[in-house]
């Protein structure tokens, strides 16, 4: 079975239109954050590192979200990430959000690894690889 990172993000008067529901836009940028947290938490690179210090990144290639109940202003959102597909280059992340269990949204957010300088992709490293790979959801 595969390992599950998670963290929890209280929602804040910022990330809520008039009406105190979370614009959805700010859900991208929770989804964002997790893969940057998940990085640094369970691959043991900080973005920092990665991106100032290697002079590489992993810029979104592809990133969508579906919407089953809004979240509100207050609310306790624990997000919860596995890895849908692990690539050569990339990895696609499945990231769920909930709020008391109920569950809010579903989102697959999918990037890839490349050369800040080439600005070519290229292969995620072994070593890199490895502390990802207990994170791969098995195929259905």
């Amino acid at each position: 079975m595969a390992r599950t990172f998670a963290t929890e993000r209280k929602i804040r008067f910022s990330h809520c239109d008039p009406a105190g529901i979370v614009y959805f836009v700010n859900f991208f940028d929770m989804v964002n954050g997790i893969v940057e947290d998940w990085f640094a938490g369970a691959v043991g690179f900080d973005f920092e590192e990665l991106h100032i210090q290697r002079r590489v990144g992993f810029p979104i290639v592809n990133t969508g979200c579906e919407f089953f109940r809004p979240c509100h202003l207050g609310d306790r959102l624990e997000l919860e990430l596995q890895i849908a597909r692990l690539g050569n280059s990339s990895i696609e992340f499945a990231v769920t959000g909930r709020v008391g269990g109920d569950e809010k949204f579903r989102a697959r957010h999918k990037v890839a690894l490349m050369s800040l300088d080439s600005q070519r992709a290229m292969p995620i490293p072994q070593d890199m690889r490895e502390k990802m790979r207990p994170y791969v959801k098995e195929a259905a």
